[in-house]
């Protein structure tokens, strides 16, 4: 593994080990053939979609954007810190969460309003922000 790669692996383990499941509990990481030395991704089920197994890949590139969404989900509240990982999917799709995984903490809101459009309420995002499944 060049040192490169060996500085990104560590990097994401710092970030995402620091909280023991409290903010990145669905990190996945695989290491075999084409995913080798090793790919990162953060579970994002349902997020999007209803009813999706999905996930978005922590890359060099959007690491930043990673370490930006911590920051910031937690100095929003005081549960922020829990939504980091979802910000952080959001951010790098530009694409606001399906209204029924908005939180119930309105403070974190306008964090995910950023991340893009709003979305119309439809299939596979049935509820409004907010909006109970």
């Amino acid at each position: 593994m060049d040192e490169a790669t060996s500085a990104f692996v560590l990097r994401v383990l710092q970030i995402t080990g620091v909280f023991a499941g409290e903010l990145c509990g669905d990190i996945y990481w695989r290491t075999d053939g084409e995913y080798a030395p090793v790919t990162f991704w953060i579970g994002c089920n349902d997020l999007f979609d209803w009813g999706s197994a999905d996930s978005e890949q922590i890359t060099p590139e959007n690491l930043p954007i990673l370490e930006r969404s911590i920051a910031d989900a937690t100095a929003s509240c005081e549960v922020g810190r829990a939504y980091a990982s979802t910000l952080f999917c959001c951010r790098v799709r530009g694409m606001r969460p399906q209204g029924a995984c908005y939180p119930k903490e309105k403070a974190l809101w306008p964090l995910l309003d950023a991340c893009g459009p709003e979305r119309k309420v439809g299939f596979g995002n049935p509820y409004p922000p907010g909006g109970k499944p």
